[in-house]
């Protein structure tokens, strides 16, 4: 699988997909973008997320983004990472959810992305029990929807490689 970066813009050029962004209270909180993994480091500030969840035709969201404090990460495979994937794959299905990555076992967050009409109720982010979490609704072009996991999607493989999600 081929990641993309993901964080904060102040431009998204060279982006693939992009989108403003807006807290509860309706105030503007920046622009998401998403942009190639074309090199070894993203952007400043970004992370590694999976590219099926990025989709620059997808319809507005309200998203659940939970980042770990600046210089902040927990081991990938860390029990509290661990039950917090088990958790959410125990939920109904949100429309596209990613772990955010540094490297290739660092955990500094995650995306949780629900459509407006379902994402109007409160979501109890089980990732939000690790970092800080921000609800907010985010304008079309940055996320599709991804099918819910077969599981085990907490597994990984090969050190780097997360067990293939789709299928078991």
């Amino acid at each position: 699988m081929s990641w993309c970066w993901f964080g904060w813009s102040h431009t998204a050029e060279g982006a693939v997909a992009s989108a403003a962004v807006t807290d509860d209270a309706g105030e503007a909180a920046g622009t998401l973008a998403a942009w190639p993994m074309e090199r070894d480091a993203g952007p400043e500030g970004t992370a590694k997320i999976d590219p099926r969840i990025i989709a620059p035709a997808g319809e507005p969201a309200v998203v659940s983004l939970v980042l770990a404090p600046q210089g902040s990460a927990l081991p990938f495979d860390d029990p509290a990472v661990a039950h917090a994937i088990r958790t959410v794959l125990s939920l109904p299905p949100p429309d596209a959810v990613s772990t955010l990555l540094l490297g290739d076992g660092s955990f500094v967050g995650a995306v949780t992305v629900h459509r407006p009409a379902a994402g109007a109720r409160r979501f109890d982010d089980p990732f939000a029990r690790l970092f800080p979490a921000r609800r907010l609704h985010v304008e079309a072009g940055l996320f599709g929807r991804a099918p819910a996991p077969t599981g085990p999607d907490g597994q990984r493989h090969g050190s780097a490689n997360p067990w293939p999600w789709d299928r078991f």
